[in-house]
């Protein structure tokens, strides 16, 4: 052989026995490993038992919040919806008592009271609005501690004296756990005076008496 190419030639390395110490290596680790590799071993039983534990907890602080959060809201309605009904029903009879009608015949306001009810007649119906003149009856049952309201057009009507009680059939209810009423009128300060849940209220008739 020509010296000139002998001089260029490079010594070459065998690889083999790297390669094969190197799966070697790799079978060891693949046999440890239950035959799977280090990326495909996924968790053990301990782990993922940690890990719902730790979601358990997580889930009943946010249910726990909102829980809380919820009742808040509801006191807060209710309590807003009680006032609304309380105002409400104070303005009906202060509206009903300022148009209460002056009887030219009896010469006196027809309005009576007595604890647990009010009655008069009154040009500002609730049911009726175009009915000009109606009976207005409140009552207030103590037991079931409701307020019960009727109306009646034919407000002249003989019977609807100041022992006059409607059946319970014929009356709306008009408020729940109204928390006590008792009416009161005078005929000589001409004035229904109520009290509600321990306030004072009182209401004068818009004619003189």
């Amino acid at each position: 052989m020509n010296r000139k190419y002998k001089s260029q030639m490079r010594p070459v390395f065998s690889f083999t026995p790297m390669v094969a110490a190197g799966r070697a290596v790799g079978d060891s680790a693949w046999r440890k490993g239950g035959g799977k590799t280090g990326s495909e071993q996924g968790f053990t039983l301990f782990e993922l038992l940690v890990a719902v534990l730790l979601l358990a907890m997580i889930c009943s602080m946010i249910y726990s919040a909102l829980n809380v959060s919820i009742r808040f809201s509801d006191k807060a309605d209710r309590k807003l919806l009680t006032l609304t009904r309380e105002y409400g029903i104070h303005g009906l009879i202060n509206r009903q008592v300022r148009n209460a009608w002056f009887d030219p015949r009896r010469t006196k306001v027809i309005i009576s009271a007595s604890n647990d009810q009010l009655r008069l007649v009154t040009r500002s119906s609730l049911l009726y609005p175009r009915a000009g003149l109606v009976l207005a009856y409140y009552r207030y049952e103590p037991v079931e501690d409701k307020i019960y309201y009727v109306e009646k057009r034919d407000y002249y009507n003989l019977d609807y004296d100041e022992d006059y009680r409607p059946p319970r059939e014929d009356m709306f209810l008009l408020m729940e756990d109204s928390g006590g009423m008792d009416f009161s009128y005078s005929p000589r300060e001409n004035k229904v005076e109520l009290i509600h849940r321990d306030k004072h209220y009182e209401f004068v008739p818009g004619c003189p008496q």
